[in-house]
């Protein structure tokens, strides 16, 4: 009961405040500049089930859900406006326009549910949801459109103007004219359960205009205007009877555009704002105006606490909190400097220009103009003596009795102050930019006391003890002997900006330390009392509490039940609070062109729920996916972007999100404020499990979002099948690589064996070689022509062709034990060969052995004993035969790159003349000439040695065989 009087009177304290003052209404945001408004003619508003705020606007229907804006549109609409936003039973949102369309809204779509054009005839008919039907009422009458089959049933016939619904009770207007009479009559029905009942019957001899009705739970009003006059009437469900209400003069000429029914008051929504009204029997009686510039349409309270009001012309509006009211000074250049509670609900203002505003429940009482254009610094006021001390920031000082509101000059004696503090009726401290001094007798006497010479911050009596916060520290003296201490914390020094006192405790806000509480010579920290790095501004206290000013608003703490409370932006303090005064029933915050005010009851403080978090997208590899609640993704689709939302007024900027995805997080991980995304990069595969929760940062209720689980597959590398494929591939490989081995092993041990094969055929090939060389025959005649030449008794060319021929034997026996020899040694035991067998022909035999000047014969390898066969074949099948002018030419030259040729030549008989003297038994081919084809043929196959043999006959210009032509080549070796 006391609280309901003093709720009354506070109420009535603002509409005095509000005598001078203008732009007394509640602390709102425009909607525009929160989030880009999409219009700024609206007509209806309505929440739904899961918070989102829908608007009916002239350019269309609207969704807002706490950031921005969705808009709905049918591509079978006629008209963009729609109007009268309604929820069915199951959350589905309905409207129509004024062509008779109606709308259902369904899966994000806005859906036409059926065109009633030829029922309604161009007029904006209302329409009402019910269990089986769309119930509209038109001008020919009312209708049921059947949910199921879209069926029409009329069931009453007339002309309805205007309808209204609560809960399953109809309130219906229908009009009938009665031919050319001036007069009208209307009737007004309700309805239940499809049975109509006459509440009234309304006639009058003027015309009876725009009548409306407003369904509430235990009552209707119908509205309509007289001659340009609102006239009202009330149906009240207990006494089931209408009542004609006196209408407000401050209604009667205004257009009524809504009425709604909130905290059991009436408020009408009009072209001059909200007018907010309590009925008392058959009155309404006037609380409070609101918006009075504004023409409102439709108001409504969200699910916490805001309310939103829509406008014709200025867009939509929103007041966290109506009990905070924001007031401004009057005139512009006017600025508030400084403040002080006066006693029962009065406060005293100061300004830039020397102004003291008295105020109390009226407004203000009383103006005082200090001489000169001053800035007021500081305020107190000494209760004991009704006085109260000005303080100018400069070197002048004034004290005023309150009793006479006179005015005295106190010189410099008060000036620049910064705290004030009553020790007791005869003394006074003050504290200043430089020093802390104590005047006794202050209003009567200049005695003065300086305690300590430093800058003074605050300051405050407890128990006979003056606590002074020091720009250097926190002291404490004794009244009466003014000794001090310096208290400190663990043996440092302490900065406080604040100090105020509850009881026999000192509370002290703290530049490093927060809030500290000294009692009993003890300092105890109260960090638990505040949220971590809030930055407290000033401290006052007020009976059993403190309220506590930071830059994220307004805390009121209880030190003995340690309840906090807080106002912030959501709470419509819209700017960071420093300066503040506590009055009885009344919290001022003082800014430089206005004030909040507030009252100091529950009122005041709003409960905040948290609405449910949805996630509102996901992307893939930065593609927009359908949100599913499980996904089944390739490896390589591992970039993945969750977005989310939790709607309400701005929840962009008052819920806070933490998210874990498991099993990567075992504890929840923080959002950033105002960010409604989280971005995972190049998850590796797994199974993934995202969850989210939200919560509004005033409130202890957390809202979950549905989690979101997913898999990514392993790239095929880290499959299974993959490990066996690489596995069967190595063993393969391995069993291939030994395989290999094996067969190079095996290749290896065969080609060791070709080349003992090789070796010894050559071996054998040279030997014949050297045993063809050295027949009996050339043996034979070289020994005879020995003994020619003893007998003879030449013996000087006998042991001459001695030595000769056991040069060649040696050689021939040196040369046949190697595969290679230098060209230089063939070509020596060419010469030597054939000097002997130039004895032989008896000196008939001219040979010539040329080698080219470029050739290296002590380097180039040749296969031994490789030319003799060739030059034996020359002498003994071409030269033997031919009487005279025998002749040899053998030469040795590089032809192309790195070739070497060897030619022999004779001007013998030639091989056709040669093979007729061939006797029947002898052999074709000569046995040298075939152990070195043998032996060409090794290594051009086995040795991979390119060695090439022709063989060309010669003939004269008579076609005379002329001899023969041996060309050998072979690569330098």
């Amino acid at each position: 009961m006391y609280s309901t009087f003093r709720d009354i009177l506070i109420c009535i304290g603002f509409l005095f405040f509000g005598m001078l003052l203008c732009a007394q209404n509640p602390v709102i945001e425009q909607m525009e500049h929160v989030s880009k408004l999409p219009d700024v003619e609206f007509y209806d508003i309505l929440e739904d089930h899961n918070h989102y705020i829908w608007l009916a606007a002239d350019k269309g229907l609207y969704r807002y859900n706490g950031n921005n804006y969705q808009k709905f549109t049918n591509p079978n609409q006629k008209a963009n406006s729609l109007f009268q936003l309604k929820l069915d039973e199951k959350g589905k949102l309905w409207c129509i326009n004024i062509h008779g369309q109606i709308f259902y809204v369904e899966k994000d779509t806005l859906h036409l549910f059926y065109d009633a054009s030829k029922l309604v005839k161009g007029q904006l008919s209302p329409f009402e949801i019910t269990n089986t039907s769309i119930r509209l009422f038109t001008v020919d009458g009312i209708y049921d459109i059947i949910l199921k089959d879209k069926n029409i049933i009329k069931l009453f016939e007339g002309m309805s103007v205007s309808e209204s619904t609560h809960n399953d009770l109809f309130y219906v207007i229908k009009m009938n004219e009665n031919g050319r009479s001036s007069k009208e009559k209307q009737n007004w029905y309700q309805i239940k359960d499809d049975q109509i009942k006459l509440l009234k019957t309304l006639t009058s001899k003027y015309r009876m205009q725009s009548p409306k009705v407003y369904a509430f739970k235990n009552s209707a009003l119908l509205n309509f205007k007289e001659q340009g006059k609102n006239q009202l009437y009330i149906y009240k469900t207990e006494i089931d009877d209408v009542l004609k209400l006196r209408t407000p003069i401050s209604l009667e000429d205004l257009t009524i555009y809504n009425i709604s029914y909130l905290n059991n008051d009436y408020w009408f929504l009009t072209t001059s704002g909200v007018f907010i009204f309590q009925l008392k029997g058959q009155q309404l009686v006037l609380k409070e105006q609101l918006f009075s510039n504004e023409s409102v349409t439709d108001v409504l309270v969200d699910f916490n606490k805001n309310y939103w009001f829509t406008t014709l012309d200025n867009g939509v509006f929103v007041s966290s909190n109506l009990n905070i009211r924001q007031l401004n000074l009057d005139q512009a250049k006017d600025k508030i400097t400084a403040a002080c509670a006066l006693n029962n609900n009065q406060f005293l203002l100061g300004t830039n220009n020397g102004k003291l505003l008295f105020y109390n429940t009226n407004g203000v009482f009383k103006t005082l103009k200090l001489p000169g254009s001053k800035i007021i610094g500081n305020l107190f006021f000494d209760a004991s003596q009704n006085h109260v001390i000005v303080s100018i920031n400069a070197s002048e000082s004034y004290s005023v009795d309150l009793n006479l509101f006179t005015i005295k000059d106190q010189k410099n004696k008060y000036s620049v102050a910064k705290t004030f503090s009553k020790i007791n009726d005869e003394n006074l401290f003050y504290g200043s930019y430089k020093e802390a001094i104590i005047y006794n007798k202050p209003y009567i006497s200049d005695s003065t006391r300086v305690i300590r010479k430093s800058r003074v911050k605050a300051s405050e009596i407890l128990n006979n003890q003056l606590f002074v916060s020091f720009i250097d520290g926190l002291y404490q003296f004794d009244v009466n002997s003014f000794q001090s201490k310096e208290i400190k914390l663990d043996g440092e020094s302490i900065l406080v900006n604040s100090i105020a006192k509850i009881n026999d405790a000192i509370w002290l806000a703290t530049q490093h330390n927060g809030l500290l509480c000294f009692k009993d010579g003890q300092l105890i920290s109260r960090h638990d009392a505040l949220p971590k790095q809030v930055q407290i501004n000033t401290l006052k206290s007020d009976g059993e509490f403190l309220w506590i000013s930071t830059e994220e608003g307004f805390y009121s703490f209880h030190p003995k039940t340690n309840q906090v409370r807080r106002l912030n932006t959501q709470d419509g303090l819209t700017l960071s609070v420093d300066k503040f005064i506590i009055l009885e029933d009344y919290l001022v915050s003082v800014f430089p062109n206005s004030l909040y005010v507030m009252p100091k009851n529950n009122t005041l403080f709003k409960a905040f729920k948290t609405s449910k978090v949805w996630i509102t997208s996901v992307q893939i590899n930065d593609k927009d996916t359908v949100v599913n609640t499980n996904y089944n993704l390739p490896y390589d689709y591992n970039k993945l972007r969750f977005d989310f939302n939790s709607n309400g007024f701005q929840s962009n900027k008052h819920v806070s999100y933490k998210y874990r995805i498991k099993p990567i997080d075992t504890t929840w991980r923080n959002v950033p404020l105002n960010t409604h995304f989280v971005v995972f990069n190049s998850l590796s595969s797994g199974d993934y499990t995202f969850e989210l929760q939200g919560k509004n940062i005033s409130s202890k209720d957390v809202q979950f979002a549905s989690p979101i689980t997913f898999t990514i597959a392993k790239p095929f590398w880290e499959t299974y099948w993959f490990y066996g494929l690489v596995i069967a591939t190595i063993i393969g490989l391995v069993w291939l690589y030994f395989r290999w081995r094996l067969q190079q092993k095996e290749a290896q041990r065969i080609t060791e064996i070709d080349k003992i094969l090789i070796d010894k055929k050559i071996t054998n090939l040279r030997l014949e070689n050297l045993r063809s060389q050295m027949n009996p025959h050339f043996i034979f005649n070289a020994l005879n022509s020995i003994q020619d030449y003893i007998i003879s008794n030449e013996k000087e060319l006998a042991s001459s062709y001695l030595v000769k021929f056991s040069r060649l034997i040696r050689m021939y026996l040196d040369y046949s034990q190697q595969n290679e020899i230098t060209l230089e040694e063939e070509l020596n035991a060419l010469k030597l060969y054939l000097e002997l067998e130039k004895v032989r022909f008896e000196d008939e035999l001219e040979y010539t052995i040329s080698v080219d000047n470029q050739l290296k014969t002590k380097h180039i390898k040749v296969p031994s004993l490789f030319i003799q066969p060739y030059v034996e074949n020359a002498l003994k099948h071409g030269l033997l035969h031919k009487l005279n002018d025998r002749k040899l030419h053998i030469e040795a030259k590089i032809i192309q790159q790195n070739k070497l040729e060897i030619t022999v030549e004779d001007n013998g008989i030639g091989r056709a003349q040669s093979e007729k003297l061939i006797r029947p038994n002898q052999q074709h081919k000569p046995f040298a000439t075939k152990a070195n084809e043998e032996r060409v043929h090794l290594y051009k196959n086995k040795l991979k040695r390119d060695i090439a043999i022709t063989t060309n006959d010669l003939y004269d210009e008579n076609d005379v065989a002329a001899g023969t032509k041996v060309v050998i080549t072979m690569p330098i070796h």
